[in-house]
């Protein structure tokens, strides 16, 4: 199997996006270590794991606090010994116009979606410059593209902040044979895009096992002479 041998952390890795990515990582023979916060989706990614669930590890962490992801990198790290890929799907969303934005909204998007990705890069990075071996990938959005964002400022914004801080992490690491990508997905087939928008036409909406394809060849050896990509996956 392709990346039999090879250690992955998911962040988010028991949701809609990160559970397609983590089954995609198992099923190409990987160790997989899933940070959560629920119980349910973490038991019912462990079933849908089937016989590969013997390669999957997670444990309850609070991703907005250091401590607790430092620990978890570190189990990960005692428990398999290295870390070769670190998938950063944890994330949220809120709606709402900049002048309509409350402090508290504001903190809790760049909290969800660019604080936890600051966290566990700078928690796992170095195991990866120590071994001269990484491969990063970390979720943007597609609303970010040519000026977007209108009516959903604070997600877009800290979103366009996960962007440049994957690139910015490329150049920090080119000396090394660590590779950073970002995927900018338009609105994706989940169940709670679902609920969210009953009447919308879902029939060109991403779909998760689509996104969790581009993500494992990024991570694969065919992928070996592209250092940094940006890539929109709009559907």
């Amino acid at each position: 199997m392709e990346f039999e041998g090879r250690v992955a952390i998911v962040t988010g890795g028991s949701g809609a996006l990160g559970s397609a990515v983590t089954l995609d990582l198992l099923g190409g023979g990987a160790r997989v270590a899933v940070p959560y916060t629920a119980d349910e989706h973490w038991v019912a990614l462990q079933n849908r794991a089937g016989a590969a669930r013997e390669r999957l590890w997670g444990a309850k962490v609070d991703l907005k606090k250091a401590a607790g992801v430092e620990h978890f990198v570190a189990a990960v790290l005692e428990q398999w010994g290295r870390l070769d890929f670190l998938l950063c799907m944890a994330g949220g969303f809120a709606a709402g116009k900049i002048h309509e934005t409350s402090e508290e909204s504001w903190d809790r998007m760049f909290d969800l979606n660019l604080r936890t990705v600051f966290l566990t890069l700078r928690a796992a990075v170095p195991a990866m410059i120590k071994q001269n071996f990484g491969r990063i990938v970390t979720i943007s959005s597609g609303a970010i593209l040519n000026g977007g964002g209108a009516g959903i400022g604070a997600y877009a914004v800290s979103k366009g902040a996960v962007r440049q801080l994957t690139e910015i992490v490329a150049d920090d690491l080119k000396g090394y044979a660590i590779h950073a990508h970002c995927i900018l997905p338009g609105t994706m087939d989940t169940d709670a895009n679902r609920r969210a928008m009953p009447g919308a036409d879902c029939s060109q909406w991403v779909k998760t096992e689509g996104v969790a394809r581009i993500i494992h060849f990024l991570l694969s050896d065919d992928s070996r002479a592209v250092r940094s990509v940006i890539v929109p996956v709009l559907g």
